[in-house]
């Protein structure tokens, strides 16, 4: 049996020049080079490189994937993260973190027992903007992150959960393909966003205007040389957020019933799960109901459609031949025709006396004389 397993890199910030796609090109004769992507698909064997040093040398964003499990790397300036706003979310397996040199490399990781349909090839490109809204401050998808680890049985029940981040109930769509992609059940982060307050709106320009002024001039001509070098594209969020911060002031503690603990997210999850089977299945119950009552209304017209199916030699219209019955029988149980419905089979039976197979189908689904 083959085994699945997807790499694939991106750069984001600056192109790859061609020396360094001729030396990508020794660690795979397979792989697809352009100056911004790195692409490889196994079915037996494995890579030769290492994702980490790609990522420390070349790359800003690696996507794995394989039938045990998925990987997501972020490569973000140390000049642009704040690395102690990350620091509660990071957990012993889902999410990680790590410095070198002027990079900070961030790693959400998800097991997966069933992966057996498996595609890597759609997910980075919906994943990527993930890295902007990060070195913009937004922290929803480390809370993710830290989300995908309680799915570990191992998980302390007792730990309590870190900071909920603001905008949990209007997540971006680079948020929510992150959720799938870690396999987070819908349940759980619902349970999580019932305690998340909205996202602050956005500053208007004339705040913005008088937070600039009020920077000193030998500043102000500092940041305009870093912009006019063009060497840092991330100037734009790191300003922004410096604005943020001198203007927001101390964030607020969160109240102690908004820090659930893990058991508590769990119990909330199984509650909401239970709430929204129970939902499915009344409108599933209440979907049957009409459908009987249609059914009822046609009922000679559903026998005449029950004797055509039978005189098909067609299995899979003998299939839906006797779940007709099925129903039929179920709107005589409502109408107290029993007895005749008894009948009307009996003599089905009788008429498809050699025929064995349809008539084994039809004491399976209940639809015996007796």
């Amino acid at each position: 049996m083959s085994e699945y397993q997807y790499y694939e890199f991106r750069a984001v910030d600056r192109p790859l020049t061609p020396q360094e796609q001729h030396a990508l090109r020794k660690l795979s004769t397979r792989a697809e080079i352009t100056e911004y992507q790195f692409t490889n698909v196994y079915h037996w064997g494995n890579f030769k490189g290492s994702p980490d040093r790609m990522m420390e040398q070349y790359f800003d964003a690696h996507l794995y994937m394989a039938q045990w499990g998925r990987t997501l790397m972020l490569r973000l300036p140390r000049k642009g993260f704040e690395l102690e706003d990350a620091r509660p979310y990071l957990t012993d397996k889902s999410l990680s973190l790590r410095k070198k040199g002027p990079w900070v490399i961030v790693t959400f990781e998800a097991a997966d027992e069933n992966g057996e349909d498996v595609e890597g090839e759609k997910w980075l490109a919906s994943l990527l903007p993930l890295r902007e809204e990060l070195l913009s401050g937004d922290l929803r998808c480390l809370y993710i992150g830290w989300l995908a680890g309680i799915r570990d049985e191992e998980a302390s029940e007792e730990a309590e959960a870190p900071p909920i981040p603001p905008g949990l109930r209007s997540l971006s769509s680079a948020q929510a393909a992150l959720a799938d992609f870690l396999l987070i059940p819908p349940d759980v982060l619902e349970a999580a966003a019932q305690a998340s307050p909205p996202l602050a709106p956005r500053a208007p320009t004339q705040a913005l205007e008088v937070w600039v002024k009020a920077l000193p001039l030998a500043e102000k001509n500092k940041l305009l040389v870093r912009v006019m070098e063009g060497q840092e594209p991330h100037l734009g969020r790191e300003l922004l957020r410096r604005f943020q911060k001198a203007t927001r002031g101390a964030a607020p503690t969160q109240e102690p019933e908004a820090r659930k603990t893990v058991e508590a997210l769990r119990r909330e999850a199984e509650a909401l799960e239970g709430r929204r089977r129970r939902r499915a299945e009344q409108a599933h119950a209440a979907a049957w109901a009409r459908r009987l009552e249609a059914l009822a209304a046609r009922e000679e017209d559903a026998w005449k459609q029950v004797a055509q199916r039978f005189s098909s030699r067609s299995h899979t219209e003998h299939g839906a031949g006797v779940q007709l019955l099925a129903d039929l029988k179920e709107v005589a149980r409502r109408r107290g025709t029993e007895e005749a419905f008894t009948r009307r089979i009996q003599l089905l039976r009788e008429q498809n006396a050699r025929r064995p197979g349809l008539l084994a189908r039809m004491d399976q689904a209940g639809l015996s004389p007796s």
